[in-house]
């Protein structure tokens, strides 16, 4: 029998650029905001919820930004280091 996997509980989230994120953003985290202006339906600007319409459902998404990335060893080391 398989062991269920329980995920990690993430308290705070920082990106490579150094900017904090929350793992959740709710309501209460864009109320100051114009959602036409600053947030907007996706595939539409300003881009904030991605390119297309329906995007990773109609395209998946890729990791071709990073193909070529040094050897073999070094291009699949960092592929798995980017899914971790």
């Amino acid at each position: 029998m398989k062991k269920s996997h329980k995920p990690k509980e993430i308290k705070e989230i920082i990106l490579e650029s150094g900017i904090k994120v929350k793992p959740v953003y709710g309501p209460e985290d864009i109320k100051d905001l114009n959602y036409e202006k600053d947030i907007g339906q996706p595939g539409e600007y300003p881009f904030t919820r991605g390119i297309h319409p329906l995007m990773y459902r109609k395209r998946p998404w890729t990791m071709r930004q990073y193909s070529g990335f040094g050897t073999a060893r070094e291009t699949n080391e960092r592929f798995k280091w980017l899914l971790d």
